[in-house]
């Protein structure tokens, strides 16, 4: 490491905002510049290592052996090493104090092969020894992903509030109109020929049918919205299935489910039964449906009953992704979906995962 130039005072030490006096010998400088939490690489007039510290090794995974004397290219994804080493000449040229590749998303060479994404500062040094640039590394692994994490939040918030609108606007306009002119239809075909009236009746079959797939729809559409409690959610979705099944499924809750479900386990939770109830109304015909959300030993089971049609696996196709997108939300967590016929002859979907 090369020595920083020695004051009376102390020791000259540059930083990004200039250049300061520390009283201090060269072992407790090693010791600061080694237990700082950014990488430090001192580099030659030539671009070759002179100095590491060890965060160095942390972020990169090189050793201070296998940098030391190396040129920094060592460090530079091998796609940007040419590159590199023309910014590297023309800073040399004109060195200042500034951030290295402002407004781009750097990367550091890890001894793995993978690439790190670092911010880097630059910072010049005069010496007795000779000109030296110092780089302060900073890993920005963990920023990139909680930025990502924010992002992803956000386009779920966007998609939501569409979904939302959506849903409102299938509700307040498409289905009012269909059931107008179901009416109408109706109207006519009372003084209509036989004929004519009944073609106007199977229409107005297929127009219910509409309006009933429609309510469906919009009942999926809805699931964005999350307010109070685990328990309130629930009962709202079984409120909003009773409107699309024409009756009230039966519910029971068994077990600290209320405590126990996490946020995330709690979204694929209840998109798992929004999604069993609408299957349920789209192909059952089922007039009675039971819910049972039981948690016990660590295991939370979302059982959901018809005595409808039944299943049978030539008419899984029926359900489109439903099935599985509730096999996927369940594998998430390690867990089980099953579908099968019950015993009142309806259907048994069991939607499983362990919590902690």
């Amino acid at each position: 490491m090369p020595s920083f130039a020695p004051t009376e005072k102390g020791t000259l030490v540059p930083t990004t905002v200039g250049y300061v006096f520390l009283v201090l010998d060269d072992d407790i400088l090693r010791q600061a510049l080694d237990g700082s939490p950014d990488g430090v690489v001192i580099v030659d007039r030539d671009g070759s290592i002179r100095y590491v510290n060890h965060a160095v090794s942390r972020i990169t995974g090189f050793s201070a052996a296998d940098l030391i004397g190396q040129p920094v290219e060592t460090l530079v994804p091998a796609s940007a090493r040419n590159e590199h080493v023309r910014h590297r000449n023309g800073y040399t040229t004109s060195p200042r104090t500034r951030p290295m590749g402002q407004g781009l998303t750097l990367t550091a060479r890890h001894a793995h092969g993978h690439e790190v994404p670092v911010e880097i500062s630059l910072s010049p040094v005069s010496t007795d020894d000779g000109s030296f640039t110092i780089a302060s590394v900073r890993d920005i692994s963990e920023r990139l992903a909680t930025d990502r994490r924010h992002q992803a939040t956000r386009e779920m918030l966007t998609l939501s509030a569409e979904r939302e609108r959506i849903a409102r606007d299938l509700h307040d306009t498409v289905l009012q109109r269909l059931f107008g002119l179901g009416l109408e239809m109706q109207a006519v075909g009372l003084n209509a020929p036989d004929p004519v009236a009944h073609r106007l009746e199977t229409a107005v079959d297929e127009i219910d049918q509409i309006i009933k797939e429609i309510r469906t729809s919009v009942f999926t559409l809805g699931a964005a919205k999350r307010e109070g409690s685990l328990g309130q959610e629930i009962g709202d979705i079984i409120a909003q299935s009773a409107r699309m099944l024409g009756f009230s499924p039966r519910l029971r809750i068994e077990g600290p489910v209320e405590n126990m479900v996490t946020p995330m386990t709690r979204g694929d939770l209840v998109a798992a039964l929004r999604e069993a109830l609408a299957n349920v109304a789209r192909h059952s015909e089922a007039t009675a449906v039971t819910v049972e959300i039981l948690l016990h030993d660590g295991e939370l089971l979302v059982r959901v009953v018809d005595n409808g049609v039944g299943y049978s696996p030539e008419r899984s196709s029926e359900a489109g992704n439903g099935l599985s997108n509730l096999a996927a939300r369940a594998a998430v967590h390690g867990g089980e979906f099953r579908i099968g016929k019950s015993d009142n002859g309806g259907t048994t979907l069991e939607w499983s995962i362990r919590i902690s």
